[in-house]
């Protein structure tokens, strides 16, 4: 048996890789559930509401921006992951 060439091994991962994606997604859209969910959904207003009144160079305030940072992006970032995941699982489903 020969080895295997380079672009044969990269189709192997990227083959590997569409399954993981395919079995995680249901536990992203329940992670994504989650950050819709309970307090962590109005967290980051609540936080950008409380901020007005600390001054920029407090601790509160960098920590109270990171917070809100962190719950915003993380959000966005496990939207897109899911809705990346739902396209291959479409795209499957059509095949």
């Amino acid at each position: 048996m020969a080895d295997p060439t380079v672009s044969e091994i990269d189709a192997q991962i990227a083959e590997l890789q569409r399954q993981r994606d395919i079995k995680s997604l249901e536990g992203s859209q329940a992670v994504a559930a989650a950050l819709k969910a309970g307090k962590v959904a109005t967290l980051a207003e609540d936080l950008e509401a409380l901020i007005t009144d600390l001054s920029p160079a407090s601790m509160a305030y960098q920590q109270a921006r990171n917070v809100i940072s962190v719950i915003t992006n993380t959000r966005n970032l496990i939207d897109g992951d899911v809705a990346r995941i739902q396209l291959i699982v479409d795209a499957q489903t059509e095949a």
